[in-house]
């Protein structure tokens, strides 16, 4: 959770670095970062709704200032995964509870009317398969924070937004490799019950 804010404060933080460039002044690139962050830190502590808002007004407030569409629309992508995924991965200080509730958001599908299945889980199956899935939705979450650090920064920025895309992909594809592999092993075991394991307890 810490290191997410850490490295979100550092991407809105970029709005303000790229002022030089930029026909929108400092004071102004200052001011809807900061609600763009302040949105960021409603939504981890379960305050949904003044989230949203907060985070709309910041978006409109950039957009009116001449910011760059393209960045915008990235932070944008960015707050809606994590108010989608936020709670399932255990991002958020308070989870959103009443009216704060997210439409939409993933939540946990306990599967109650098998009573006799020891592990439940909204990730998978087995605690093996839901470590793998989890670490896939870390990925993604690497993936997007990388894109958007690439859109609104240059220089470092980028090399740090290489390195998290490049570390997201290799942990989408390693996590994605090895459910493939534990669904292949089931389908072997499966077929060793049904053959030579059948046949040799009918000997």
């Amino acid at each position: 959770m810490y290191h997410f804010i850490i490295v979100l404060s550092l991407l809105l933080g970029s709005f303000s670095l790229s002022a030089k460039c930029s026909e929108v002044q400092r004071s102004i690139k200052d001011e809807y970062a900061s609600n763009m962050h302040h949105a960021f830190w409603l939504q981890a502590h379960g305050q949904s709704t003044l989230a949203h808002f907060q985070f709309q007004t910041a978006y409109e407030q950039a957009k009116k200032a001449g910011e760059n569409i393209l960045r915008l629309i990235a932070i944008e992508q960015l707050f809606a995964w994590y108010r989608m995924y936020g709670s399932s991965l255990n991002l958020f200080l308070n989870k959103p509870t009443g009216n704060d509730r997210i439409q939409g958001e993933y939540r946990d599908s306990l599967r109650r009317s098998n009573s006799h299945t020891p592990f439940q889980s909204e990730w998978g199956k087995t605690p093996e398969q839901a470590a793998q899935v989890r670490d896939f939705m870390f990925g993604v979450g690497e993936v997007i924070a990388g894109i958007f650090c690439a859109t609104v920064t240059s220089g470092w920025g980028i090399a740090i937004a290489v390195t998290a895309i490049y570390d997201g992909c290799s942990r989408m594809y390693s996590s994605l490799n090895n459910i493939w592999a534990g669904h292949q092993a089931m389908i072997s075991l499966k077929k060793w019950e049904e053959g030579p394991l059948k046949a040799a307890q009918q000997e």
